[in-house]
């Protein structure tokens, strides 16, 4: 998806302080709102928003707006979205709803109620109301158990997932087969031609988690003895691209950080640093440091989702002071 200039210019609109100062936001809202306003400077997932919207628009009067066909890019494209896991629900609940509304079937409120979730995205995450930023704060990975039963969902998965490395295989050994004709099966095998490999029957999604098969001997071994085998399993097939948490990256305070170079990274998009409007929290800091956290948003912003274009950019990261650097 290819969003031309002028319409990210128009998606970003003018910077308000809620934009780029996060100093009220609570602790408990700290990585919910990291990830939301994050997801603000993706033109990726604001056009997915207003594509979602618009196609449930002309329905939302209708009767039966839920039976109305499925749009095949929408769903591929939150496919793409969800395979951040939980955290994506902070920003994709009510994306089919209209701004600051809800859903034509969602039930009547109560004296005193306040809905928690509306068409809300892409305002800033300090103009929702308290219900709703507390609500979209419960990120489900917090109650996520470290191991558990999968379900026949992720049975049917595995299964495509076989099927279809089995057929690549079975098509590059037909094509051996086929160059040469003249030779044996067991002459093939011992050149080394034809490959047989073993499928893992495990996948393995972007937000980290794994769906596997296993087998458990219960009849045969106690608690104790299957609880010391896993522990070793464990060690021996966590991925090496997925080292283990540790206390030092769940700090509040690098949730805090990112969102502090994420400001400064809109400031200057939209002031230059001798600019008397440049925050004075930022400024103190000096002007190199501010590039420097101006990167460090990009970072941040390419680590919490994986799933974007190939080079897509943050919408402010180009800079009102140096307007012709490279991206």
């Amino acid at each position: 998806m290819k969003v031309k200039t002028e319409q990210v210019e128009r998606v970003a609109g003018p910077l308000k302080r809620d934009d780029w100062d996060f100093g009220d936001v609570p602790n408990q809202e700290l990585i919910a709102c990291c990830y939301w306003e994050y997801a603000r400077e993706s033109a990726f997932v604001r056009d997915l928003r207003e594509r979602s919207w618009q196609h449930w628009k002309p329905l939302s009067l209708k009767d039966r707006w839920w039976d109305a066909p499925e749009d095949k890019g929408i769903r591929a494209d939150l496919l793409k979205v969800q395979s951040i896991g939980y955290p994506a629900e902070v920003f994709l609940r009510g994306i089919s709803c209209p701004p600051d509304d809800v859903l034509p079937d969602a039930p009547p409120l109560k004296p005193g109620e306040v809905r928690r979730v509306t068409g809300s995205f892409p305002k800033p995450w300090q103009k929702l109301t308290k219900e709703e930023r507390a609500y979209r704060s419960h990120i489900g990975s917090d109650a996520l158990a470290p191991f558990e039963r999968g379900d026949s969902m992720d049975a049917k998965d595995i299964r495509a997932w076989i099927e279809a490395r089995r057929a690549e295989t079975n098509a590059a050994n037909d094509r051996v087969r086929r160059e040469n004709r003249q030779k044996t099966e067991e002459a093939l095998c011992r050149e080394g031609k034809l490959h047989f490999p073993t499928i893992q029957p495990s996948l393995h999604w972007a937000s980290g988690k794994e769906v596997t098969v296993v087998g458990i001997q219960w009849a045969r071994f106690t608690d104790g003895e299957i609880v010391k085998h896993f522990r070793g399993w464990v060690k021996l097939n966590r991925p090496a691209n997925i080292p283990a948490p540790n206390a030092q990256g769940r700090k509040m305070r690098d949730w805090r950080v990112a969102l502090n170079r994420l400001g400064t990274m809109r400031v200057l998009h939209v002031h230059t640093f001798a600019d008397y409007h440049f925050p004075k929290a930022f400024k103190d800091h000096g002007e190199k440091q501010c590039y420097a956290a101006r990167k460090g948003a990009l970072k941040k912003f390419c680590e919490l989702f994986p799933f974007l274009p190939k080079g897509e950019k943050p919408i402010n990261w180009t800079t009102k002071g140096r307007p012709y650097q490279r991206p």
